[in-house]
């Protein structure tokens, strides 16, 4: 994955005053339910059952296709009671915010995604100077629309909005999502307490998850949003979703409650975005933050100014797509190519499932593959790759191989790839 930031370091007293805030950092976790929307069923079931509404100001026609979607901290769709269960806040809190605001720009299978810090402070449609976060509940969404591009020059073409709504429910519409922790976590606010290890969270352990606040800082904490989304996006394509009619249908409403987008976004777009979204799944976006300096306003406020010339230097690239130029040049250098003839494998059987090892054993020797030994294994529900550090390009190359849908995982102490085969290897 090609990966950039552009972040300024705000400081001790900056970071503290920011994990003050009850609020949702959410760059990767708001455009993980567009992924759902788009990729699941897009063009057709989850286009039909998104909801939709007019949005001023958005341009018509061109390339690239720049898309501006906006997390915000309404509790829309969850009753108090749920509310408090998930330990979102409650609703009494004031005017709505966007949390979380980014363009995704999109061109042919590549996507670069551009974040605003919430403090940004910028001048917003209606001349006032203030934090970029609260230009929405000026005027709707048209006037985040304007806000953007008075600032950076990227008119967007389409606006997508998310709320908490659907988020717990598309998780457990998949039968919840697995993550391996490394530590036990375990956050009050956030409303969790997770061991160590393995484990399939559920919807409402998922959003503790990927708000936790007090664990990392804003850097890490985007790290482990994105690993979220790229495990989710592994949960949505499995055969055991795709091909099941009745939980494909249930994904697509609840991602269609939890979405929101302009009412001329068409299939043609939505394509586009469900390719964006599929490389983001496959961790081949890049991602970038407006760069700001901090400082305190007369009242005393922690903001960010943008930081120039670095900001409008940035905002070029995206205008004129040539951030996605930047996007292949670099997946071109950064993929090393891997031959199956030079990977060695151990095949074994967690699914429980008589002859499977040997059968998929067979396979993969006829692509070219080594294998050294077949063996069995404790049960697993999901099949896996482990592989030693510095082999994930092939331990890639072996997943896309095998039948079903497989987890990476690396492991120290580790000689040999080895594949660990769950039931969806028989299908």
């Amino acid at each position: 994955m090609s990966s950039k930031s552009a972040d300024q370091g705000w400081g001790p007293e900056v970071e503290q005053h920011a994990r003050r805030r009850p609020q949702l950092r959410r760059v990767l976790l708001t455009i993980l339910v567009l992924l759902l929307a788009a990729a699941v069923a897009i063009p057709v079931l989850g286009m039909l059952r998104l909801n939709r509404a007019p949005v001023d100001g958005l341009a018509s026609g061109g390339q690239p296709l720049h898309i501006l979607v906006t997390g915000s901290d309404s509790r829309e769709g969850l009753t108090r009671e749920e509310q408090l269960e998930l330990s979102t806040g409650l609703d009494d809190y004031g005017p709505e915010r966007t949390d979380t605001i980014f363009i995704l720009t999109v061109q042919g299978g590549e996507a670069a995604m551009l974040a605003f810090p919430r403090d940004l402070w910028v001048t917003r449609c209606d001349g006032s100077v203030g934090r970029i976060n609260v230009a929405q509940s000026i005027d709707g969404p048209g006037c985040l629309v304007e806000t953007v591009h008075q600032l950076s020059g990227i008119r967007a073409h389409h606006h997508v909005r998310v709320t908490f709504g659907g988020f717990r429910d598309i998780v457990d519409a998949v039968g919840g999502v697995e993550m391996c922790l490394d530590e036990a976590i375990s956050d009050r606010d956030a409303g969790i307490d997770l061991p160590a290890g393995c484990q399939e969270l559920d919807g409402g352990d998922a959003l503790g998850y990927v708000r936790v606040r007090k664990i990392d800082d804003d850097l890490q904490r985007i790290q482990r949003q994105q690993a979220f989304v790229q495990a989710l996006a592994r949960e949505v394509t499995r055969p055991a979703v795709l091909f099941n009619p009745v939980t494909l249908w249930r994904l697509s409403g609840d991602a269609g409650q939890a979405v929101q987008v302009d009412d001329s976004l068409g299939p043609i777009a939505g394509f586009q975005l469900a390719r964006s979204g599929r490389a983001l799944a496959a961790g081949r976006v890049a991602t970038y933050t407006v760069p700001g300096t901090p400082r305190t306003t007369s009242g005393g406020a922690w903001v960010l100014d943008p930081t120039q010339p670095e900001a409008d230097a940035l905002f070029a690239r995206f205008r004129d797509g040539s951030v996605l130029d930047e996007v292949r040049e670099a997946e071109d250098e950064e993929t090393p190519q891997v031959s199956r003839s030079e990977v060695t494998l151990v095949v074994a059987n967690g699914a429980g499932i008589s002859g499977l090892a040997g059968s998929v054993a067979a396979d993969l020797e006829s692509l070219g593959y080594t294998v050294s030994d077949v063996t069995n294994a404790d049960p697993t529900e999901r099949t896996r790759v482990r592989y030693p550090s510095g082999r994930e390009a092939a331990a890639q190359l072996v997943a896309e191989d095998l039948p079903g849908s497989a987890v990476l995982e690396e492991a120290t102490g580790l000689e040999t790839i080895t594949v660990v085969l769950g039931p969806e290897a028989a299908t």
